[in-house]
């Protein structure tokens, strides 16, 4: 059924939080072990890989697409598919069959994953008996429809009669989470947050709204006492690895209910091969016209990486990635990755430890090399540090690489972003200058202000091009724009500040 179809899993992703992708990560990792699909790809709306560019680094005609969501609603209804060009508004522009799925929290077999997340938490395999259960959502008063997953799972596991109460709570909607004690009878809980990820709501909002005591060396206890009774606080349920059984089931039930998928209007002959593996074929040709006669090796630069491509003795062609700056170290003097999974978490932080939220930023770390690669190890640790840029780079290469400028681009941002296209000229070339250049990120940017307004801050001397603004760049420009706001000499300390801020490595 799935054996011949990628998989795309979205996430949210964050600028601020590194944690807020591992579920992603991790689930990805599982279901990429289990050789059930031709491939597995993730995909965030505020992390790289992007939803704009996923879609061509796929090499398969069909895809399935599951958002890694706990709850319908606007997000996963307008933003995830507008992103991945799935509506009316945008045709596909990648020769794919693109199905996509119910987010996985509103599947019924959640109700298993927070059983057993409540399992887990207890160290009791046959928790219930004498125990209340708190499902504990986001809500909304502005969408009803962002509880109905939440009161949907609750009502499940209280017909099986498991748990002596079973409620659904919420932070910010009635009832609420902070009242816990309140609407439960039993003197045993276990607190279940429908959260995708640990983050703030779940590490900080909801123990604090509890009253669970924080501990800045250990955290809050497991379990606490509250209000007299004995709470057992369990963590993002997204995070459980069942929810990689959830995601197959999400998947396959999407696969076989008929709908037709998204594509192209004129679908390429399956037996043509795609443009992913076609771009990726000429990127290693592209390592290999760098070769020497004498040795057959050669060693090419792509954005902080060094790329070594050795010809073996039967012929073959091993390669080996690290930092530019350890170009000269001996590998034992460097941290040896067995595998690009492990490259792709350690590039995820700065030599200072700081979280690097835009893959293409200049704070690669050093240290570290990824060797004895063969081509599908190369390009899959390519593509975990520098996501998506294979692709674009081959497009350009063939003059067709899309732009999609600051206005277009800052009209399809959602939430507290939504105004940012309304900022001026002159702070969004202050901007660009502080955080598009080569100093800054390795990317080579292709985007102006619009098609026909040119920014004139230099487009940066990358190897792979940068064909729209990042996510992290929409938020430094509601930053400038905040300034902006102030006043022309208020602002103008404030873009010093961002420039400082930027040279650093400051983020939002």
């Amino acid at each position: 059924m799935t054996a011949d179809t990628a998989l795309v899993l979205v996430g949210h992703g964050s600028h601020r939080n590194s944690g807020s992708a591992r579920p992603v990560y991790d689930h990805a990792d599982e279901l990429r072990s289990r050789g059930i699909f031709a491939e597995v790809r993730e995909a965030f709306w505020k992390e790289a890989p992007s939803l704009r560019n996923v879609l061509r680094t796929v090499e398969s005609t069909d895809v399935v697409v599951v958002p890694l969501f706990t709850s319908e609603g606007y997000f996963t209804e307008q933003v995830l598919p507008r992103e991945l060009r799935l509506t009316d508004e945008w045709d596909l522009d990648v020769d794919k069959r693109v199905r996509y799925a119910d987010p996985v929290g509103t599947h019924e077999s959640m109700a298993d994953v927070i059983v057993e997340r409540a399992e887990h938490v207890t160290g009791d395999p046959s928790v219930g008996p004498g125990v209340g259960l708190a499902i504990v959502g986001h809500g909304t008063e502005r969408n009803p429809r962002s509880a109905k997953a939440t009161r949907d799972h609750a009502n499940a596991i209280d017909h099986r009669e498991r748990f002596d109460e079973v409620r659904a709570l919420f932070m910010d909607q009635a009832p609420y989470i902070d009242d816990l004690t309140d609407h439960f009878e039993s003197d045993e809980l276990v607190v279940v947050p429908l959260f995708v990820a640990d983050g703030y709501h779940t590490q900080e909002d909801i123990p604090e709204d509890i009253g669970l005591t924080d501990d800045a060396e250990s955290g809050y206890p497991v379990p606490a006492d509250v209000d007299g009774k004995r709470v057992w606080y369990s963590g993002a349920v997204g995070t459980e690895p069942l929810v990689a059984d959830v995601v197959i089931e999400r998947a396959r039930a999407t696969l076989d209910d008929g709908d037709e998928p998204v594509e192209t209007t004129e679908q390429a002959d399956d037996a043509e091969r795609s443009e992913a593996e076609t771009a990726r074929d000429a990127f290693l040709g592209w390592l290999a016209d760098g070769e020497s006669d004498e040795s057959h090796d050669a060693t090419r630069t792509w954005g902080q990486l060094t790329i070594t491509t050795t010809r073996t003795a039967d012929g073959n062609r091993r390669y080996e990635i690290r930092h530019v700056e350890d170009r000269s170290a001996e590998s034992d003097e460097l941290d040896s990755h067995a595998d690009p999974e492990e490259t792709r978490d350690a590039v995820r932080f700065s030599d200072d430890g700081e979280y690097r939220p835009l893959a293409t930023a200049a704070t690669l770390p050093t240290g570290w090399v990824c060797s004895d690669l063969d081509a599908d190890e190369l390009l899959r640790a390519v593509e975990f540090v520098y996501p998506a840029t294979i692709s674009n780079w081959y497009r350009e290469r063939n003059g067709e690489l899309d732009v999609s400028h600051f206005r277009e681009t800052a009209e399809r941002q959602t939430g507290v972003y939504a105004d940012v296209e309304d900022i001026g000229r002159e702070a969004l070339d202050h901007a660009v200058e502080a955080c598009c250049v080569d100093s800054q990120c390795s990317a080579r940017r292709e985007w102006d202000a619009a098609d026909a307004d040119e920014i004139a801050v230099p487009r940066g001397d990358g190897e792979f091009p940068c064909r729209e603004p990042c996510s992290l760049f929409i938020a430094k420009v509601r930053e400038f724009q905040k300034m902006e706001e102030c006043g022309e000499d208020d602002a103008e300390d404030g873009y010093r500040a961002r420039y400082r801020s930027a040279r650093s490595g400051g983020r939002t």
